[in-house]
């Protein structure tokens, strides 16, 4: 049997709990591509994995929702299908795994990548890339000449947000802790970059909003900013939440909501089907990869630590001055 190495989480907590094992190599299913992983970016969900707040799927208790890689082999449908061969270099949405040094996921969540990205680059994308366009393109519908408003712009899918709502020619205002992560911000290319604990934080917003009111509002903090995320939506605008960091909880003025023709949705990449998930790939894939070959969109690496280094990783991630994503490389 072929073994590799693998991070396990032993149990709920801190970053200790993390331990590398060695483990039985996955064999990859019918529809599957086996990925030998160059490295993984790591997400809130799987502190939030690790903590104990959310369960970890798949076996062995290995996290890791996103990896870049090589395939090394193929099911016998994903082989017959053709897209994908050995050797293409891809990234990947993954259900769990990722932190290994193989994993197995469907290949209709692989993303084909140009050999000239850089490996940290590519093992930060798949999921910001995913994240970003599913919610901001997809569900929010964003077009040239309106404005969005996205909270937490330094963290890692909203800073890889921030150039793809420019590069559709938006508006684009950013929310984010620290003089430094606003100056980031900026520089990723967002007009206007707020504090979000300033009081004055909405009449600041609809000073810079063409006609006061926002037409796009991507939001990670949840329910804390639900009431004023509503009043801040111009006629028509779209609310659309990709994560509670904040809370699960807030209050929704339906008047409010009513009065603007205005939209509030939701959605979390992890709970969707492997066929929407390999949908969302191939939009991606078309859409946003060309761009991030072009250096017109890229994912922002705050840091990037060895396998054997997972838990400083994990820590660096859940630094407050956090700009972008921490990877964590297998090889």
């Amino acid at each position: 049997m072929s073994m590799m190495r693998a991070v396990v989480a032993t149990g709920a907590g801190g970053p200790e709990v993390l331990e590398i094992r060695e483990l039985p190599r996955p064999t990859p299913g019918p529809t599957d591509a086996l990925i030998e992983v160059i490295g993984a970016g790591i997400n809130r969900a799987e502190i939030l994995q690790r903590s104990g707040v959310m369960p970890l799927t798949g076996p062995n208790a290995v996290p890791g929702l996103e990896c870049a890689g090589v395939v090394r082999a193929l099911g016998a449908e994903a082989a017959r299908e053709g897209r994908l061969r050995i050797g293409d270099r891809v990234g990947a949405l993954t259900a769990s795994g990722s932190y290994a040094e193989f994993v197995s996921v469907p290949s209709g969540a692989c993303l084909r990548l140009p050999a000239s990205l850089e490996d940290t680059v590519a093992s930060a994308l798949p999921e910001a890339a995913a994240a970003a366009w599913w919610n901001l393109i997809a569900r929010g519908r964003l077009r040239a000449g309106e404005s969005v408003l996205i909270h937490g712009a330094a963290g890692g899918v909203a800073s890889l947000a921030v150039p793809l709502a420019c590069s559709v020619g938006a508006r684009v205002l950013a929310t984010a802790r620290g003089a430094t992560r606003r100056a980031h911000c900026l520089r990723l290319g967002a007009q206007a970059a707020f504090d979000p604990e300033d009081p004055e934080l909405a009449a600041q917003i609809r000073a810079a909003a063409p006609g006061g009111g926002v037409d796009v509002i991507l939001d990670n903090v949840g329910g804390p900013t639900l009431r004023t995320n509503v009043e801040l939506l111009a006629s028509g605008g779209r609310l659309v939440v990709l994560g509670v960091q904040g809370g699960g909880i807030g209050e929704l003025d339906l008047g409010a909501l009513m009065a603007r023709g205005a939209e509030v949705s939701s959605s979390s990449l992890g709970r969707l089907s492997s066929r929407q998930r390999a949908d969302i790939c191939a939009r991606v894939e078309d859409e946003v990869i060309p761009l991030v070959a072009s250096a017109e969109v890229r994912p922002v690496v705050a840091a990037e630590y060895p396998m054997t280094a997972v838990r400083a990783a994990h820590e660096h991630f859940e630094r407050r001055d956090r700009v972008g994503k921490v990877v964590l490389r297998m090889r």
